[in-house]
């Protein structure tokens, strides 16, 4: 039986007018029929790709970063809609670049999210058709720039299995980011190390070919992270707003910021401060409403010092990788939720806005204690 929804859609195709062969066009023509269409009409005819069930179209066209903006941004909004109805979407087939080998080539960028202490991993690879892979690792870290490199030659399987294993050990797997940015943020790192007089990994300067491109130069800084390049309908509303910092504190449960923790002077020093309190209490007082209010005292003021100059911009820099992690995961509420929570860390101050008044972050503390807490328990 057809929905209310899919009749008013079959009636919108109709409406549209486009013709069969562009409503059946397939997964390695749809890039090519979208890019023949005005602009005006790209969001249209992804609706109409919906409305005809044109799975492999819209799948093709949301995972194409070279797609035209309207286009891709209306495919990646069509599958949770695709998925919510139980269809399955097609894995992602490799857009082919032609290079002046005999082999056709492709090149991908991928990265995985920070840690809590702002480790990262990045991958650009060099897909040849034939199943050959010239792939560079990259791990970096904000505050010190590049840790460790890493180059081999696995099969395209072999590559697709790699990232697989990650989901296992981390919850996620790395996501594509678009190549040029990924360069850039390597050459921001190495620039890191560079000042801080650090020896260079080994490998680097062999993998120039992979990590600056024919041009042999890092791209120019981009204007905006990617995840702010996206149609994502980030509220701005206060009471919006405030609903969703209200319930921030549960993306603590996702991979993306469930290692999470204050720095380790800011840990030591709400431990003792805690330690110290609730010791302070008189015995005969010390019940587990006294202590908790002493707790969160001690939290709010911690969570309230933490954030200076510095640590905004760090913070913030790893929230957006956080978030686009989540995006391109297909977490896209949750990817709001932390945008909307980089806002509130970035305007908060000392006497308004405060950060002990954002959950997400109270929740970086409130599980430093539980850390502290089961370690007590276990005689670490």
């Amino acid at each position: 039986m057809e929905t209310m929804a899919s009749k008013n859609e079959k009636k919108a195709v109709k409406d549209e007018g486009f013709d069969e062969a562009t409503l059946g066009a397939s997964e390695g023509d749809a890039l090519a029929v979208v890019k023949k269409t005005p602009e005006a009409r790209q969001e249209k005819l992804v609706a109409a790709w919906l409305a005809k069930g044109n799975v492999a179209a819209i799948a093709a066209v949301a995972r194409e970063d070279a797609a035209p903006s309207a286009a891709r941004k209306a495919a990646r909004r069509a599958l949770p809609v695709l998925k919510s109805r139980g269809i399955a979407v097609p894995d992602r087939a490799p857009s082919v670049v032609s290079f002046t080998s005999k082999a056709e080539v492709t090149m991908e960028a991928r990265c995985i999210f920070p840690d809590g202490r702002g480790a990262q991993m990045w991958w650009i690879a060099r897909i040849e058709s034939t199943g050959r892979v010239d792939v560079v690792e990259v791990t970096t870290m904000d505050r010190a720039g590049i840790m460790n490199v890493s180059r081999g030659n696995p099969t395209a399987g072999k590559l697709k299995q790699v990232f697989h294993g990650w989901h296992q050990r981390v919850g996620r797997t790395p996501v594509v980011v678009p190549l040029d940015y990924a360069r850039h943020r390597i050459a921001v790192a190495r620039a890191q190390s560079v000042a801080r007089k650090q020896v260079l990994p080994m490998g680097l300067d062999a993998a120039k070919d992979l990590l600056l491109g024919e041009t042999g130069k890092a791209p120019a800084a981009p204007a905006k992270h990617p995840i702010e390049l996206e149609d994502l309908a980030v509220p701005t509303e206060e009471t919006a707003v405030k609903a969703r910092i209200a319930s921030s504190m549960h993306l603590h449960e996702e991979p993306e910021f469930g290692s999470w923790l204050p720095e380790d002077s800011a840990a030591v020093e709400l431990l003792k401060t805690v330690n110290e309190r609730v010791n302070g209490i008189p015995e005969a007082e010390r019940d587990a409403e006294r202590i908790d209010k002493v707790v969160n005292a001690a939290v709010d003021e911690a969570a309230d010092v933490y954030f200076s100059a510095e640590r905004k911009g760090l913070y913030l820099g790893r929230i957006l990788d956080s978030a686009w992690s989540l995006y391109r995961s297909e977490r896209i509420d949750r990817a709001i939720d932390a945008l909307v929570v980089a806002g509130a860390i970035d305007r908060a101050g000392i006497v308004s806005d405060r950060p002990s008044e954002i959950p997400f972050v109270r929740g970086m503390f409130i599980k430093l204690l539980a850390v502290a807490q089961q370690r007590a328990a276990a005689g670490v």
